[in-house]
């Protein structure tokens, strides 16, 4: 079986990940992420997809042999404005505001890397995300559980911020920080069955 690193720190990719029986090792990626703040569809999509891919090849002298697997995921408002992660409560509340009662979008990319060869694969999807009506009392108490804080778009699906969420359209893994669809098509093509790393 071929090793498997993980080009992020991330707790929720680490999760998303081991739900697939996968072995793998985490690894800190070395470079500075391009960041926007707006832009076209076509310029979200070649920003996500190079943070993912640069993401994975600023790795490839770090290990010697396997495959890196790397992701970059963007949130993305009716406008194309480009969300961040909140800093202060004020902006956590402000940000999550302009949510309510309305669509955005979720653009998640994933990079393979077979270290060896340096052949690579990178592809992205979007997802649309429809919170749900709620008080501004309610956006209150969610930002006061700290929960929004390092989180891009100022929320977790999977955590208490699954309460603003009213209907996805698309990857709910994409939502979390890595789209497994995309994972086990780009390992798939690559020669990896995911079952080939299961316990017997």
């Amino acid at each position: 079986m071929k090793r498997i690193f993980l080009a992020s720190q991330s707790k929720r990719r680490s999760t998303l990940l081991l739900q697939l029986g996968l072995r793998f090792e985490t690894i800190l990626p070395q470079i500075q992420e391009t960041v926007i703040s707006t832009g076209s569809d076509t310029k979200i999509v070649e920003i996500v997809q190079s943070n993912a891919l640069r993401k994975a090849q600023s790795l490839l002298n770090s290990v010697s042999e396997g495959l890196i697997i790397s992701g970059d995921t963007l949130v993305v408002t009716e406008d194309n404005r480009i969300l961040g992660k909140p800093q202060t409560h004020d902006e956590a509340i402000q940000m999550l505001l302009s949510l309510v009662d309305t669509w955005h979008r979720i653009i998640s990319a994933v990079a393979v890397i077979d270290v060896i060869t340096r052949n690579s694969l990178v592809r992205h999807l979007w997802t649309r995300i429809r919170f749900r009506k709620v008080s501004d009392e309610a956006i209150r108490q969610y930002v006061s559980t700290k929960e929004p804080f390092g989180k891009a778009g100022g929320y977790a699906i999977q955590g208490k911020g699954g309460f603003l969420v009213d209907r996805v359209e698309g990857s709910y893994t994409s939502v979390i920080g890595l789209p497994l669809e995309l994972v086990i098509e780009l390992l798939d093509e690559f020669g990896v069955k995911i079952w080939q790393y299961w316990s017997t």
